[in-house]
């Protein structure tokens, strides 16, 4: 049997736990495995795993429990591997043809009823057909097929998701570029016009540092610096706070308004993009074993690229009390691991007095656990 994967190994233990509790309640081992496994769906190699854990550990704490080497001796019901399997498993499955025979009235099968034994001088005489096959058939064992189709379903609505949003942002991209033309085209045009530095002033005012943004996109996309156009910019000491006149439904402060709406937006939406993004590659991550190659394939692509374009640590917006503490650590502890040396930085790097953990000795080794199915006992 291949090695199982710590999803299926938390669904096993949480299984098993459940058959142990119905146990210890009074239902029989068998009647108790063979309800979870059904309920989760187990393979038969899995299903015999959880009874070799259950009898094991029924075994031990009977042995644990028992007070003399008399209770010792003493019999105790455990699981049994032929009637679980063959519950589940049948070799002579239910079929839909034998369900309608036994619902057949019941004076068929009686003697006192309809005599429909006349019939048997007549089908004696019809000579026995022999049989299609000698093979009977074997008991059906269920697949990953349908455990599959659902995880793809799922991942294609989450693509089907990132793909509208992608649809969404650049549909408002756009019209964000053709509102950004309309507003340089009304500097650029002749005739009279708000001054271009009291504009950005009163933009400013109304929508902070934002505004400053688009009045620079505004200004270059539409090549105001231009000396025959005579544009001015605003001062940065005239660009706070201030309450100002801002009128959005009349030109040119209404361009101002719509480009700033359509920024908001661009914004969500691509934050909203990402997330889906993000949740469709950890879908895809951890269902490895049940989605095709290719998505799992871009997924950990996208995560390398991430981790690729993802600045370093002291290049990263932090206080600089927290990087000189990432660089000390760097000089000091040269085979510290990077994780390691961030995580005591950032903790150590903020205000207030920071609890001293014991001096780094070198490359920390996790202690190896015990099989979590080890850990299941049954009570007596």
């Amino acid at each position: 049997m291949k090695e199982i994967s710590k999803r299926d190994e938390q669904r096993i233990i949480e299984a098993l736990e459940k058959a142990v509790k119905a146990a210890n309640k009074g239902t029989p081992p068998d009647e108790a495995l063979t309800k979870v496994a059904e309920e989760y769906q187990f393979q038969p190699e899995v299903i015999k795993r959880m009874i070799a854990a259950y009898n094991t550990s029924k075994t031990l704490a009977h042995l644990k429990n028992a007070n003399s080497d008399e209770e010792k001796a003493d019999s105790f019901p455990i699981a049994s591997p032929e009637s679980v399997l063959g519950k589940l498993f049948p070799k002579d499955p239910e079929t839909p043809a034998k369900k309608a025979s036994h619902m057949l009235h019941p004076d068929y099968y009686s003697d006192d009823g309809i005599e429909f034994r006349s019939m048997d001088k007549a089908a004696s005489q019809i000579k026995e057909l022999p049989a299609l096959t000698e093979k009977t058939a074997e008991a059906y064992e269920h697949e990953d097929y349908y455990a599959s189709k659902k995880v793809l379903q799922n991942h294609e609505k989450l693509a089907s998701l990132a793909k509208r949003a992608e649809d969404a942002f650049r549909e408002v991209y756009f019209k964000f570029l053709g509102e950004l033309d309309k507003a340089a085209a009304y500097w650029r045009g002749t005739g009279d016009k708000e001054p271009f530095a009291l504009v950005e002033k009163r933009a400013a005012a109304r929508f902070g540092a934002p505004a400053k943004t688009i009045m620079d996109m505004i200004h270059g996309h539409g090549k105001l610096d231009d000396m025959r156009l005579g544009v001015k910019r605003a001062s940065a000491d005239d660009l706070d706070d201030r309450q100002m006149y801002f009128d959005p439904f009349h030109e040119p402060y209404d361009k101002i308004a719509g480009l700033m709406f359509l920024s908001r937006e661009m914004n969500r939406i691509r934050k909203e993009a990402a997330e889906i993004k993000s949740a469709m590659d950890d879908h895809a991550v951890s269902n490895i074993d049940l989605l095709p190659p290719q998505p799992v394939l871009d997924a950990i692509e996208r995560f390398m690229k991430s981790a690729r374009d993802m600045p370093s640590f002291t290049s990263q917006d932090r206080p600089e009390k927290v990087k000189e503490i990432y660089r000390a650590l760097k000089r000091e502890h040269p085979g510290m691991p990077a994780e390691m040396k961030a995580r005591i930085a950032a903790r150590q790097g903020k205000p207030g007095k920071q609890k001293q953990g014991p001096p780094y000795k070198g490359p920390l080794a996790k202690e190896k656990k015990s099989h979590a199915l080890d850990d299941v006992f049954v009570k007596e």
